[in-house]
This record gives structure tokens, C-alpha cells and sequence, in this order.
């Protein structure tokens, strides 16, 4: 054999050992596509079958192992059977090809993934929201029409109409009002530590407090801040019908209902009670519950959180926080003090003052209706027997407005309480159009919670003080 043919021989040699080794490469990569294709496959079936898919069996004709070997069978009989120049075109076309296809096949794995992780992300926000509602019993049995929301308004986000803070002034002589009513607590060796009082004459924009900045912990009378964002949602035309939530509302504020109260905070955030939650559901999920705060917040009233429901729901067969609710009360950064709702005394006379004097909480309209609500009739014929058992939660016993049955005062109010705390708000106007005033008072220990007593004379001292105030003005 001649050098030159030699010299060609060993060059086509090298050709066909280089194509070799990108054809090897290209079935490497083939078989690399392919079983990610199957895990991926695997891994949407399984996110399938959590929503309701059918799930598929995947396939193969042949191991891993026998791909290998009829692979290096191929490459042997070819080379056998055709000349050098012809293997290497062969093999060119063979690599150039499997390139191609690797490239299509890489393509139709990415289309199809992003198709199937649609139809995964479709699946699981309409479960999330076709969760069935569920009703109180009472609602079920006086068959309550659902509220329904009109088209497209899931989740509007609405916004306080009034964004600053009244301006009141601070005389000596209202503060002193105020000194007395706490000086009154600590004279019945009650602790004034967890006491917050807030005082306004509205009549002549002045305003006195105790520790009236303080966040406490509201109990009931957070219900009333949840009728400014539902009035919002229904002026902004988000509801098709705002009778549809006027038994819930009547049962929340006259009764303090703890089942109305749920329901209507569910309606507000689009939100329900859930299991635990993970990962962008519970963001989400979370984000809706604290527009409540938000509503609020960018109104002014610093650091208030009304996110949470009052305990226990019946109809939920919740005695206490659990779940997506329990969650919403994690507070990383002190794990053994949950978060709580809590709100200043300053805040809800705020709130009062807003909606029943100014009446420009949400609209004229909205005002009046929701002044409505918080109207009580102290009567004592009214009052004394509702509700039948003596240990359930009476609006006027051992509140502001027991003590003020006999003066014919208009009295609007939300009151709270709880074994280890009492709290109420309320507006107070006499007869003669002379005097309104408002008292906000949170004393959140079992010691007040105990004394029936204190919130009735200390509405009354108010009261004696506020009407000889207003007739020597």
C-alpha cells in the first residue's frame, strides 16, 4: 500500500472515529431527554392526581440498557457493511438528524409542560374557589339567600373614602372627666395598667384619654369595623343585592354572633376558614384576609389589625383558631405570642365619630345605615330579658348603657367581652341635642371582665360630668 493511500485511510479513520463519538453524544443526549421527559411526565401526573386527573402509566420499549446495546450493534453493522466514505456520510446524516430531533424533541417536552402546568394551575384555583359555602343553621333554616357578587368584581379592592385623622383639641377640664373614671376603677381595686379610655365631645371637637393609643385586644367590638369595608364593597356596586346581607349584619351587631361574623368577613375577603395552607396558596390567601387591616391602614389608623375572626364559629365546628386561621396568628418573631386583633380606644371612638356624628364613612347613606345598626333601645323592659340566659352576652347588662336607662339618651354602641377582658365604644346624645359625646373604654384583664359594675358607673360619672359641662358652657 502507498503512502498516500495510507495517509487517506488513516484520515478517513479519524473522520469516522470523531462521528462515532458525536453520534454516541447524540444518543446520549436523546436518552438524557427522554428520561427527563419520563420524571417530568411522573412529576405532572402526580400534581394530577392530587387535583382529580386520571393518572398514566409511561412506557418504555426497551431499558435503558438495551437502547446501549442495539445502539453499538447499529454502529457495528454499518461499519461493516459500507465503505469508509459512505459510513461517514451515513453517519453525518445519522448525527445531524438525531441533532434535529433532540432539538423538537426538547421543544415538544417544554410545549407540553407548560400546557399540562396551565391546566395543573387552572385546576387548583377552581377547586380553592368552588369550595362549597357553608351557612349557619339558622341561615338554613330561615332559608337566607347566598349574596352573590356581581361579574368579574372577585377581587376589588376598596378603600376608605375619609384618609386623615380628626383634629381635636385637648382641654384640661374633658381630661379631667376622664381622670376621675380611672381614679373611680383604681378605687375599686381594679388595675389601670390594662385600662384605655378615650373621650370626644363632639359637639365642640375636643378630646381627652388614658392610655388611649394603646393596641388592645377588641373581642366583639371589632365587629363593627367589619361593616365600613362590606357598606364599601356594596356602594362600589361589588354586591347585587345588599339585602341579602341584613340578617347576618343584625346578628352581628345586635347579638354579637360570632357565626354572622364569619360569614360576612368571609364575604368581605373572598376568603373562607381553611385547612393548613402551603406556599402561594396561604400568601394568597393571607393577602385577602388582611385587606381588612389595609382598609383601614391607609385611612390613618396606625397599626390596627381586624384580620382575625372571633372564636368560637359553631357552624364551623371551630372552638378556636385552626388551619389557614391558626396560620394567619403566627408570629415568627415571638412564636408564643400569637398575633391578635387589636385596636386602640382612639380608633373606635374615631370610628363613631366618623360614622354616626360626621356621617361620612363611606357615603352619607352608608353612614346612617350602619349608625342604625349600632343603635341600642335602653329600655329596661327591652333590654333585661334578652337574651333568656342570664350568662350570655347582654349588650346593655354590665355595660355603658345600663346605667343610662333612665336619662332617654340616644345611645349607639358595640360592646365586647371575654373571660379575661371588656371593651365598648358608643355615642351618646341627650334629648335636647346639647350633649354628644363619645367613650371608648378597652380594659383588657379578668378583673374588669368579673365586675359588672365598673362599666355602668363609669358611664354614668361620664355622662353627670359631660351634661353639667355642656350647661355651664
Amino acid at each position: 500500500m502507498s503512502h498516500k493511500k495510507q495517509s487517506e485511510w488513516d484520515k478517513d479513520g479519524e473522520q469516522i472515529a470523531q462521528l462515532k463519538a458525536e453520534l454516541e453524544r447524540a444518543y446520549q443526549t436523546i436518552d438524557q431527554l427522554r428520561q427527563e421527559n419520563i420524571q417530568l411526565q411522573n412529576q405532572i401526573n402526580c400534581d394530577q392526581n392530587e387535583y382529580g386527573y386520571p393518572s398514566t402509566n409511561l412506557k418504555t420499549s426497551h431499558s435503558q440498557k438495551q437502547v446501549y446495546e442495539d445502539r453499538g450493534s447499529l454502529t457495528q453493522n454499518y461499519s461493516n457493511k459500507l465503505s469508509n466514505r459512505q459510513f461517514i456520510a451515513v453517519v453525518t446524516a445519522v448525527a445531524a438528524g438525531l441533532t434535529i430531533m433532540g432539538v423538537g424533541v426538547t421543544s415538544l417536552i417544554s410545549k407540553h409542560l407548560k400546557e399540562q402546568n396551565a391546566k395543573i394551575s387552572e385546576q387548583k384555583t377552581r377547586n380553592l374557589s368552588s369550595t362549597p359555602i357553608l351557612l349557619p343553621a339558622w341561615a338554613i333554616k330561615n332559608s337566607l339567600p347566598l349574596p352573590s357578587r356581581q361579574p368579574g368584581q372577585e377581587n376589588l379592592q376598596i378603600v376608605y373614602n375619609l384618609k386623615t385623622t380628626p383634629s381635636f383639641k385637648h382641654p384640661e377640664k374633658l381630661q379631667a372627666i376622664v381622670d376621675d373614671a380611672v381614679n373611680l376603677a383604681a378605687a375599686r381595686r381594679l388595675p389601670t395598667k390594662p385600662l384605655s379610655i378615650t373621650l370626644i365631645d363632639a359637639k365642640t371637637g375636643e378630646a381627652a384619654g388614658y392610655q388611649q393609643d394603646i393596641l388592645r385586644y377588641p373581642a366583639s367590638v371589632v365587629k363593627m369595623f367589619w361593616m365600613l369595608p362590606l357598606y364599601a364593597q356594596i356602594e362600589s356596586g361589588m354586591w347585587m343585592n345588599e339585602a341579602d346581607f341584613h340578617p347576618y349584619i343584625a346578628k352581628m351587631i345586635n347579638e354579637s354572633d360570632n357565626e354572622a361574623a364569619s360569614f360576612i368577613v368571609d364575604q368581605i375577603t373572598n376568603t373562607q376558614s381553611l385547612p393548613v395552607l402551603q406556599g402561594e396558596e396561604l400568601k394568597n390567601w393571607i393577602y385577602k384576609r388582611q385587606q381588612l387591616n389595609r382598609f383601614f391602614q391607609d385611612a390613618g389608623y396606625k397599626d390596627i389589625n381586624i384580620s382575625q375572626k372571633t372564636f368560637p364559629i359553631p357552624y364551623l365546628k371551630l372552638s378556636e383558631p385552626q388551619g389557614s386561621d391558626l396560620q394567619l396568628r403566627l408570629n415568627p418573631s415571638q412564636p408564643t405570642q400569637p398575633i391578635r386583633n387589636k385596636i386602640t380606644t382612639d380608633q373606635a371612638a374615631r370610628l363613631l365619630y366618623e360614622t354616626c356624628y360626621l356621617q361620612q364613612a363611606v357615603s352619607p347613606q352608608a353612614s346612617q345605615k350602619m349608625c342604625d345598626w349600632l343603635r341600642r333601645n335602653l329600655n329596661y323592659l327591652s333590654w333585661k330579658k334578652e337574651p333568656p340566659n342570664p350568662n350570655e352576652f347582654n349588650p346593655i347588662r354590665a355595660f355603658l348603657g345600663e346605667s343610662l336607662a333612665d336619662t332617654n339618651v340616644q345611645f349607639y354602641s358595640k360592646a365586647g367581652w371575654t373571660s379575661g377582658s371588656r371593651q365598648e365604644a358608643a355615642l351618646i346624645a341627650t334629648p335636647d341635642g346639647k350633649n354628644i359625646y363619645i367613650l371608648a373604654i378597652f380594659a383588657d384583664d379578668p378583673a374588669y371582665a368579673k365586675d359588672e359594675k365598673i362599666f355602668p358607673r363609669m358611664s354614668r360619672l361620664v355622662y353627670n360630668r359631660m351634661t353639667e359641662r355642656s350647661f355651664n358652657r
